[in-house]
């Protein structure tokens, strides 16, 4: 993950980047440690500091044991004169990023993920400004609390569409899961279809490339081009090729499906509503803050719901009496409304439901080492000096497996965590909202996140049993990739419907 890799392929830049390391380390502020009080972290080498002691893999859990072992919850490094801090409480977290929110409200350059791969459009990853004020508001707009709601028959429309492709090839979930994240997103931004799932499609492929370059270059400092810009123009190196690869399909998902829907809006044909079309039609906001902000939905729809329904699936495949415990609770439901699936409504009546998707984004977060934040000025906290133009990294894994929270069964998955004795959610245990960002920088989609999580593994547990069949077990180590998106590694599950009676009603939802 860490820039170790990177540092192996980069071939003959390394001499050339030589010369300017020790140029920007002789006026890097390392020189002023010895009078400034920085929070602990491991010792500096001379002009690279911690450069080698940053970790290749799991950088989250990585940094959780070093405030372990310097007794602190906020961690200083320093790369090629660069400050780095990890936060790695809740506690640090809602001082700095809440309390202090105009201070750590911004984001770092990102050279590789911005510049190289083309990825600046993003909204995650917009500086503070008039441009990301705007994004954000185009984007609060449409998934605010009161907006959700109209999404939900097309939330329906492609859930309907995951469990027939589930019935009809079970073995392909991987398969199902990113067509219906993909397939809705396109759906609901800009009103357009895609193949059917297991098909060949433009728009799911470039939808993976996107979201594979966004895994691989999201945490800054995984290149080395992060720590030292000028290495951008150098044309040689894996990262160069790497980045032109990435930045093709980049330039499509930009690109092609609002011009599609322009394309047909011009024509004066029948549209699909959709959110692009909405905002072309409204006349309210400059075509390029509109093309960038559907793309960022686009993006953004195709990604974290993909990681935390394969999470489910996993957890499903360990975990037989949790499926157990939800079959029944949905069944009881299911029975007193008269209703063969789970409705939106039937949110509140399904605590044990609400618990599994909780402890879903708790136990594998789709984004375990979130976003980087950049300190704008100078700051103190608890005695410490931070320096104007740190990189913050706020370390959700450390928070969401936080012993003094969550108790000490932390790497287990176990729904029950958020529900009080009686069954009920309980609301003295701490939400995974950490799991969404921080501060001002926290995901304006998330209610809609939850909402699509609820319906999705509600309807697939009314409907189908998922069994292992790798001999895993829940005490078995799940493997996951290392990026800024965290993916497990493929599985195989055996999915098929619990009855007859059960198949009925997905052949039915086809009539």
């Amino acid at each position: 993950m860490f820039s170790q890799d990177y540092l192996s392929s980069a071939s003959g830049g390394i001499a050339i980047a030589v010369t300017g390391i020790a140029a920007v380390s002789l006026a890097s502020s390392m020189i002023s440690r010895r009078s400034r009080h920085y929070p602990p972290g491991p010792p500096q080498l001379p002009i690279v500091g911690n450069w080698f002691d940053l970790p290749s893999t799991e950088p989250w859990v990585k940094f959780a044991d070093w405030s372990e072992h310097y007794q602190s919850d906020l961690i200083h490094l320093n790369v090629f004169g660069t400050h780095i801090l990890v936060v790695n409480s809740a506690e640090v977290a809602k001082a700095l990023f809440e309390g202090k929110s105009a201070l750590y409200g911004d984001r770092p350059r990102m050279t590789m993920l911005n510049e190289l791969v083309g990825l600046s459009w993003l909204l995650g990853f917009i500086p503070q400004g008039d441009t990301w004020k705007t994004h954000r508001k185009i984007l609060a707009n449409n998934f605010n609390p009161a907006s959700v709601s109209q999404f939900r028959p097309r939330q329906l429309k492609w859930r309907n569409i995951f469990l027939q492709n589930l019935l009809k090839t079970p073995d392909e979930f991987f398969t199902h899961i990113q067509h219906l994240a993909s397939g809705l997103s396109l759906d609901l931004v800009f009103g357009l279809d895609v193949a059917s799932s297991g098909e060949p499609d433009p728009f799911i492929h470039a939808a993976n490339e996107v979201v594979d370059g966004l895994a691989a270059t999201g945490i800054f400092g995984t290149y080395l081009v992060d720590y030292l810009p000028f290495l951008k123009h150098l044309p040689f190196g894996r990262y160069q090729h790497q980045a032109k690869h990435w930045k093709t399909f980049v330039d499509i998902a930009i690109t092609v499906p609002l011009d599609m829907v322009k394309a047909d809006m011009a024509t004066e044909r029948e549209v699909r509503p959709s959110i692009a079309s909405r905002l072309v039609q409204g006349g309210v906001f400059a075509q390029e803050d509109i093309r960038k902000t559907t793309s960022t939905m686009f993006a953004n729809g195709s990604a974290a719901l993909v990681s935390a329904l394969r999470t489910f699936i996993l957890a499903m495949s360990l975990h037989p009496e949790i499926q157990h415990k939800a079959h029944n609770e949905i069944d009881v439901v299911l029975l007193n409304s008269g209703k063969a699936l789970p409705d939106f409504d039937d949110e509140l009546s399904l605590p044990y439901i609400s618990a599994i998707v909780k402890e879903v984004l708790r136990w594998n977060p789709v984004v375990p080492l979130a976003f980087a934040h950049r300190l704008t000025t100078d700051d103190v906290y608890n005695g410490y000096h931070l320096p104007a133009g740190s990189v913050v990294l706020p370390n959700a894994w450390a928070m969401l497996y936080d012993v003094k929270t969550y108790g000490d069964d932390v790497s287990a998955f176990r729904p029950e965590r958020f529900l009080t004795k009686e069954g009920a959610l309980n609301p003295n245990m701490k939400n995974p909202d950490v799991a969404f960002g921080f501060g001002r920088r926290i995901c304006p989609a998330r209610n809609f996140a939850l909402s699509e999580l609820f319906i999705f593994i509600a309807s697939t547990l009314a409907i189908f049993e998922i069994i292992s069949v790798e001999g895993l077990n829940a005490g078995a180590k799940p493997q996951y990739t290392s990026g800024l998106l965290r993916y497990p590694y493929p599985f195989r599950s055996i999915i098929k419907p619990r009855s007859p009676k059960h198949k009925e009603v997905i052949e039915g939802l086809a009539s």
